[in-house]
C-alpha cells in the first residue's frame, strides 16, 4: 500500500503523531482501511509527510496500544480485527483465544486424552485430597499460518457422557472449547500473568507455552480461569497461552464508592 492520496499533515498546535493518528484512525472508521489491509512502511509514511521516521513510529506504537494495528516484529503492520476493539472485554464468558485477538482465527485444532488429576487441578475444580480421571483438550489457534494462542480445559471425566463426547471426534472437542463449556458456566474466577517468551520454568508438564516460543515474540499472556456452573460448583480448569502480540484486552471498571 501507498500514502497516495492520504491527508496531509497541517501547521497548527497538534503534534505531527496525534495527526497521523487521526488520520489512521478516520481512514479505519470510514472503512478505507479495512480489516487485514497492511499500513506503508515507516520509511514510506516519513516520506510522504516529510517527517521523521520517529514521528511516525510514535503514531504507529500509539495505534498499536489502542487495538487498531497489529504489528508483528520484521512483518508488516496490518489493521486489526473491528471485533477484538474494546468492545469485546473479559467481563463476558467466552473464549479469549478468539474472541480477544487483533485477527480473525482461521484454524483450530484440538486433540484430548484421559488422564490421572494432579492435586492441583483437582483442587481447583472442588476435589479436595481426591483425585480423579480427567479428560484434557489441548487445542491451538491459527490466524493464517501463525499459531496466535494455545489453551487447554480440563474437567471431570463423568462430563464425556454428559456432552456425549467422543475423544475421537475433533469437531465435537472444538465445539466444547470454544462455545459448550461457557455457555454451561454461570461465572469464572480468573488470573491473568505475562512471562517472557524464553520463560517455561513456570509451565513444568510439557507445557503448551513452548508452542509459541518463536524469534518474533514478545511475550505470552497466561490466563489461568475456574469456569463455575449451577449451584457454584466448579464446572472446568482453563489454561490459555496468548502470544502478546496478537491479544488485546478490554475491562470495564467502576468505583468502588
Amino acid at each position: 500500500m501507498t500514502c497516495e492520496g492520504w491527508p496531509l499533515l497541517e501547521e497548527k498546535n497538534v503534534p505531527y503523531y496525534v495527526q497521523i493518528y487521526d488520520i489512521v484512525f478516520q481512514m479505519i472508521q470510514e472503512g478505507e482501511l479495512k480489516e487485514g489491509d497492511v499500513l506503508p512502511g515507516e520509511n514510506l509514511m516519513a516520506s510522504y509527510w516529510n517527517i521523521s521516521r520517529a514521528t511516525v513510529r510514535m503514531a504507529v506504537r500509539k495505534l498499536e496500544e489502542d487495538g487498531f494495528i497489529y504489528k508483528m516484529q520484521g512483518k508488516r503492520t496490518t489493521v486489526a480485527s473491528s471485533i477484538s476493539h474494546l468492545d469485546n472485554g473479559l467481563q463476558w464468558l467466552s473464549n479469549p483465544c478468539i474472541n480477544s485477538c487483533v485477527a480473525a482465527i482461521t484454524r483450530i485444532s484440538a486433540k484430548a486424552q484421559l488422564q490421572q488429576s494432579g492435586e492441583y487441578v483437582a483442587k481447583q475444580l472442588g476435589y479436595h485430597n481426591k483425585k480423579f480421571v480427567m479428560g484434557t483438550i489441548d487445542t491451538d489457534y491459527f490466524s493464517g499460518e501463525e499459531r496466535t494462542a494455545s489453551s487447554v480445559c480440563i474437567f471431570h471425566s463423568n462430563m464425556l457422557e454428559m456432552w456425549n463426547l467422543s475423544l475421537d471426534d475433533e469437531e465435537a472437542l472444538k465445539e466444547v472449547v470454544t462455545k459448550k463449556i461457557y455457555q454451561a458456566s454461570k461465572r469464572s474466577r480468573l488470573s491473568l500473568n505475562v512471562m517472557a517468551a524464553e520463560d517455561n520454568s513456570q509451565e513444568p508438564d510439557g507445557n503448551l507455552a513452548e508452542r509459541l516460543t518463536d524469534s518474533e515474540q514478545q511475550g505470552i499472556i497466561v490466563m489461568e480461569e475456574v469456569l463455575i456452573g449451577e449451584n457454584s460448583e466448579p464446572i472446568a480448569y482453563c489454561k490459555y497461552w496468548l502470544n502478546a502480540n496478537w491479544y488485546r484486552f478490554a475491562l470495564d471498571r467502576k468505583s468502588m464508592m
